[in-house]
């Protein structure tokens, strides 16, 4: 099945687990149970078989994982043979779509049996990191990963990240960057940030910018807002983000803000990226200052950001920044025709009309070139590029038909 098929799919088996949900588990859980099995069973046939790029049909299982522990629950069996039927399903897994079957066992298992699991996993990793050293092995083997993920899996059903951190210890004593921030993270998840912040200690080098995040979010719950300011001030500053003025500003009183807004605005008009700095004016309000930034800046407007300057483009235009949207839209299009985007053609028709329709309402557009000149411009430049004009031609047909 191609990849364009495969997200509807993956939705129609959703719904089909949930038509199973609601209309059998309640009357029959054992039948139920069997066609959850049967599904989870079938997933190399799924997963052989169709292009997953999107997730879609790895989702599924993983619904199917879930219902399967419903179903199970509600079933009329000696609670004691659970754990070993959870742990061959969960063991035949040959394409990593079963995590859910241990990841939610709390909906099956209560605590005292999935601490026993967790017993028989360490027992396991233990053996099998002793196997290696008795090889002297320089590397360590791959069955210590296949191993120890169980054991991740069932610290988020207990939520008990010391499972985790236990796990990980056995085989990596002095855990690296990136381990340590997913020890916070669970701490943090399962509401313990004062342990979280001992693992946020001491410099984690590239990962700086990571520790210093985690170690903010342990300090807000905390209650401790004022390091966690001086922590958010200092990440704001290299980032220049909306989102990260946002968690700055929150962690400061009310009459400290503006100060803050202040500053941002500084910053904002000594950053070299005006695009960067055009979202962060707009953010505070400071609209003309934003376009002032784009005009300025437009040499230095990277067209390729199509994530963040369509969005930026549009918002210019809904507060009749014109000038700055035209820039944005200029710079868009220009990229697009300059890398030969075939597949993105459409885009550039809409940002095509969308010029021309700035243009209608004859805005101020001084110091930017007149329209009638870019149009002259992009039409020498790309005159061959018949796909483009044939998106251009379509989109002024259907803008002809909606007036």
């Amino acid at each position: 099945m191609p990849y364009a098929e495969a997200g509807a799919f993956g939705r129609e088996l959703e719904l089909w687990l949930a038509q199973i949900e609601r209309e059998l588990l309640p009357k029959d859980p054992a039948a139920a149970l069997e066609l959850a099995e049967a599904f989870i069973q079938s997933d190399g046939l799924f997963l052989e078989r169709t292009d997953d790029s999107n997730g879609a049909i790895g989702a599924a299982l993983g619904a199917g994982c879930v219902l399967w522990l419903k179903a199970a629950a509600r079933c009329e069996a000696p609670p004691d043979q659970w754990p070993d039927r959870l742990l061959r399903l969960a063991r035949d897994d040959g394409y990593g779509a079963r995590e859910d079957l241990l990841l939610h066992a709390n909906l099956l298992l209560d605590e005292a049996a999935m601490r026993q699991l967790v017993a028989r996993f360490e027992v396991e990793l233990r053996g099998v990191l002793a196997a290696a050293r008795d090889r002297q092995d320089s590397r360590l083997p791959v069955e210590v990963f296949t191993v120890s993920e169980p054991l991740t899996l069932l610290s988020r059903a207990l939520r008990d990240p010391d499972v985790q951190v236990r796990a990980v210890q056995m085989y990596s004593p002095e855990p690296n960057p990136l381990q340590k921030a997913e020890f916070a993270r669970a701490y943090l998840d399962c509401g313990r940030a004062e342990v979280a912040l001992d693992w946020l200690q001491g410099s984690w080098g590239p990962h700086e910018g990571e520790r210093q995040s985690l170690l903010a979010q342990s300090l807000e719950r905390l209650g401790r807002l004022g390091e966690a300011a001086s922590i958010r001030r200092q990440i704001f500053k290299r980032s220049l983000s909306v989102t990260d003025l946002h968690h700055w500003l929150e962690d400061l009183a009310v009459p400290e803000q503006p100060a803050a807004v202040a500053q941002a605005r500084k910053l904002a008009l000594e950053h070299p990226d005006p695009a960067d700095a055009a979202l962060l004016l707009l953010d505070i309000r400071e609209d003309a200052a934003a376009e002032a930034a784009l005009v300025s800046g437009v040499q230095r407007l990277d067209g390729g950001a199509y994530y963040t300057l369509p969005e930026l483009a549009r918002t210019l235009e809904e507060r009749s920044l014109m000038k700055g949207a035209t820039a944005v839209y200029r710079a868009l299009l220009t990229d697009l025709l300059a890398r030969a985007h075939a597949k993105a053609y459409p885009y550039g028709a809409q940002y095509w009309m969308r010029l021309a329709a700035i243009a209608a309402a004859q805005p101020d557009l001084w110091p930017l070139e007149p329209h009638a000149t870019f149009v002259e411009t992009v039409r020498a430049a790309h005159a061959r590029k018949a796909r483009f004009w044939q998106c251009v031609k379509e989109a002024e047909m259907r803008g002809a038909g909606d007036e």
